[in-house]
């Protein structure tokens, strides 16, 4: 282990939120603080491969990192063949680590590193896969009451997989999470720390209804924390062939075609698409979307 390496793992022991799986998520990226731990560790890492300038002196002190630092690290990282979206994140996350230890932080753009995120769609919906949900939640209604709970919310509103888990639990605990016909989702919920509303059907809304029903009467285990519930309902569904995120690809492509069905436009309705899946940035967006 480098001694920047070391000290990096000591600075991070010391920002108490960065312990827990569950923890809030930086105020400088949109990306976990368990992910902001492994990336730091990767770049602490690596820091003498691309010759970094803040090694540590006698006092373990790793200093400050300059613009320059940062173009050494990105311009190693592209001679390792690593994609620019890949190299980003790793810039991502020094920014929240920067921020954190109260370090000046870098101000090179992604644009000035020479770094260009580029988002292509890939339809990588249920269809695509030949997945149908119906079958799939039939299987679950019988097996398990919180993966069909939690399938079926994530699938009315194209939830992820931790705001589906936390909308689930709410539900078997006879929480309100409907506001006429609107979900509303707590910001401890969701991945960008803000919460959110999403407007739903008639339909959609009186399903939500039914599933509290079910979920209430039924035997829904609340005995397993967050990393556990998460790796139960992902290993379960993978096992039928699919995963959260399709789930989620084919609610963004029937919101967006509702959307358009209904006259507004294609550049409204990504923008609205958008919105309801949680991002800040429409752009990201694209990869639901054609």
């Amino acid at each position: 282990m480098t001694k920047i390496e070391y000290k990096i793992n000591q600075e991070l022991k010391e920002i108490e939120h960065f312990h827990k799986m569950d923890a809030p998520l930086s105020v400088v990226s949109n990306k976990s603080d368990h992910d902001i731990r492994q990336d730091m560790r990767r770049i602490g890492h690596n820091a003498r491969n691309y010759g970094i300038g803040v090694t540590a002196n006698r006092k373990s002190d790793i200093g400050t990192w300059t613009n320059a630092d940062i173009k050494k690290m990105a311009d190693y990282y592209k001679a390792q063949g690593l994609k620019d979206a890949t190299i980003i994140n790793y810039v991502s996350s020094l920014r929240s680590f920067l921020f954190e230890t109260k370090r000046t932080n870098i101000t090179a753009s992604n644009g000035e590193l020479g770094l260009k995120r580029v988002i292509e769609y890939k339809d990588k919906s249920l269809e695509a896969k030949g997945i149908d949900i119906n079958e799939k939640l039939a299987y679950f209604k019988e097996k398990d009451v919180n993966i069909y709970t939690q399938l079926k919310i994530a699938e009315i509103a194209g939830l992820r997989r931790e705001e589906a888990i936390h909308a689930g639990l709410a539900l078997a605990k006879g929480y309100s999470v409907l506001k006429e016909n609107i979900l509303e989702l707590k910001g401890s919920w969701c991945k960008n720390g803000r919460p959110r509303n999403i407007t739903l059907s008639d339909e959609k809304a009186k399903e939500i209804k039914e599933l509290q029903k079910y979920a209430k009467g039924g035997e829904y285990r609340m005995d397993r924390n967050l990393k556990q519930e998460k790796d139960h309902l992902s290993n379960s569904i993978k096992a039928q062939g699919f995963n959260m995120h399709a789930v989620r690809h084919s609610e963004a492509q029937e919101r967006y075609a509702e959307l358009v069905s209904k006259g507004h436009s294609e550049k409204d309705s990504k923008i609205a698409v958008s919105q309801e899946l949680g991002h800040n940035r429409d752009y990201i967006t694209k990869v639901y979307l054609p």
